[in-house]
């Protein structure tokens, strides 16, 4: 069964804690790295789809109230699934 393109899970993190709905900034990049324990590269990388979201920061982002780990690594375990399955034309 043919599954939709997934977004990667930085995507959503950038909507959740770094901009709102309308895609302005109501947070900085270093403020929330801050806030998960990470270093802002880290961070940025991540929301940009250069990066995976780890266990370590699946649970950051728990702690932070940005949903629970569980939700943070499915999304990308979906994702790589997705992108692995475009790579070898399987999808």
């Amino acid at each position: 069964m043919a599954m939709h393109s997934p977004s990667h899970p930085g995507r959503i993190i950038r909507q959740r804690l770094i901009e709102d709905e309308d895609g302005h900034k109501i947070d900085s990049v270093a403020v929330v790295a801050e806030r998960l324990g990470c270093h802002r590269n880290t961070l940025n990388r991540l929301i940009n789809g250069s990066a995976s979201v780890t266990p370590e920061m699946a649970l950051a982002l728990e702690q932070a109230g940005a949903g629970s780990a569980e939700f943070w690594m499915t999304m990308q375990a979906n994702f790589d699934l997705f992108q692995l399955r475009q790579s070898r034309g399987a999808a």
